[in-house]
């Protein structure tokens, strides 16, 4: 994979710490600003660069916290095409939770077994209970569907 020229990179991750830090103290337009101007310096093709993985993860993190579900999960799907993305607990946990916050159960609970599965309990611990309950009761329900049918009542009753 090839890697940024080291004064490109400087300006994209001093764009992202910017974004960063606009998102934590509650101002999103702005962090999505930054994000943007970081995006914009990448070098297309834009998919062979880790960073573009990491400004989607970010953008989408911004937009689940300001409740933009849609721009959330379609942000975040286009994250998981990126470098690493796939790979990536968070990006499918975020997902997993605009998922849901927009009604698609089934798409959340893929993605939220996904981040279960690459990370375990522990990235839940700092998130509202209801999606790990979702997801608790998803996989319990996965696992019932799981268990091999009983033959003995299978024929028609005479």
């Amino acid at each position: 994979m090839p890697k940024l020229p080291d004064d490109l990179r400087v300006m994209i991750d001093r764009l992202c710490q910017k974004g960063d830090q606009f998102a934590q103290i509650d101002q999103p337009d702005d962090a999505l600003d930054q994000y943007e101007a970081a995006w914009e310096l990448l070098p297309n093709p834009k998919n062979q660069w880790p960073a573009a993985t990491w400004i989607l993860m970010a953008a989408g993190d911004v937009y689940f916290e300001r409740r933009d579900y849609v721009a959330a999960s379609d942000t975040l799907r286009e994250a998981l095409e990126y470098p690493d993305g796939e790979g990536n607990p968070f990006i499918w946990l975020r997902l997993g939770q605009s998922r849901f916050e927009i009604g698609d159960l089934n798409g959340a609970a893929d993605a939220l077994e996904a981040a279960f599965r690459r990370s375990g309990d522990e990235l839940f611990a700092d998130e509202d209970p209801k999606y790990f309950n979702f997801l608790k009761t998803q996989l319990g329900l996965m696992q019932v569907k799981s268990t091999p049918k009983s033959t003995r009542f299978q024929k028609p009753l005479q």
